[in-house]
């Protein structure tokens, strides 16, 4: 998984909220084609199922497991334009020119709630990672690295590497990143894990006296990842906003709990705007 096809194309990710974008529109089927839709495939939720909730007649929805075969799916026209929330939307165009962002629900600004996910019967864990992310809200740290990884990043800028620390007296946890999420899940063009995520996570490493590991892991495999025990924790598990048809459950799979919240986004469109013009 290659950061530079970041720069070749725009290219984003999905979960279950993130498919209420773009649920209407004032074309209706007959006076314009079929819009293909891009996004990753969700951690748990049933893909047909909540196409009928929140996929118009006008759309058609294609899931990718990765960013290679999104882009693959981009560049031969397979999709039209990707979805994903603003911070990787802003992050994405300032790194490619005729690419636009907009609004992608008539306006409405849903904000959906990042979390952390563990096995269900992993409590210990859970709470003390609860209680470091509450710890962090209080004292103003996550604050701070959310304007340093993301608010305050120029068009076109990297993030802050991330110093992740290797005690070998320590015991260490292991975390999936995908690098579907610039500049929240990212990977260098070396291969090594950064952004806001891993900078959250170390820090929560750090408060629970632990090394963190972090396991590069498609982004369609991290509940597969999780339940087999190659990790002890995934990004980004996604809750659907408040009035969404969907429960706060829908994409939760079994045998697994989701954090406190670490971070919200506004879901949004990434579109070419040489082809709006056309």
């Amino acid at each position: 998984m290659k950061f530079k096809s970041i720069a070749k194309i725009f290219l984003a990710t999905v979960t279950v909220s993130l498919l209420a974008l773009g649920c209407g529109s004032d074309d209706s089927q007959s006076q314009s084609p079929v819009k293909k839709v891009g996004m990753l495939t969700l951690l748990n939720a049933d893909e047909s199922t909540v196409d009928k909730i929140f996929i118009s007649p006008a759309q058609k929805t294609t899931y990718y497991n990765n960013l290679t075969s999104m882009e693959m799916g981009l560049t031969s026209g397979q999709v039209d334009e990707v979805r994903t929330y603003q911070s990787v939307a802003n992050y994405i165009a300032g790194k490619i020119s005729g690419v636009g962002v907009r609004n992608s629900q008539q306006g409405a600004d849903i904000l959906d709630s990042f979390c952390l996910a563990v096995k269900e019967n992993n409590l210990e864990l859970l709470g003390k990672i609860n209680a470091a992310i509450e710890a962090m809200q209080k004292d103003g740290t996550l604050e701070k690295l959310t304007q340093e990884y993301i608010t305050n990043l120029k068009p076109g800028e990297e993030p802050p590497s991330v110093d992740v620390e290797d005690v070998p007296s320590k015991q260490t946890i292991k975390v999936a990143v995908t690098g579907d999420l610039p500049p929240l899940d990212l990977i260098r063009a070396d291969g090594t894990p950064a952004g806001f995520n891993t900078a959250v996570m170390e820090e929560i490493g750090r408060r629970l006296d632990v090394n963190v590991e972090f396991v590069v892991i498609e982004s369609g495999a991290r509940a597969a990842a999780l339940s087999s025990g190659q990790v002890d924790i995934i990004f980004w598990a996604i809750q659907p906003a408040k009035g969404s048809p969907l429960p706060q459950d829908a994409d939760k799979p079994a045998g697994i709990a989701l954090s406190e919240a670490y971070y919200k986004d506004l879901p949004v469109d990434l579109y070419s705007t040489f082809s709006a013009m056309q």
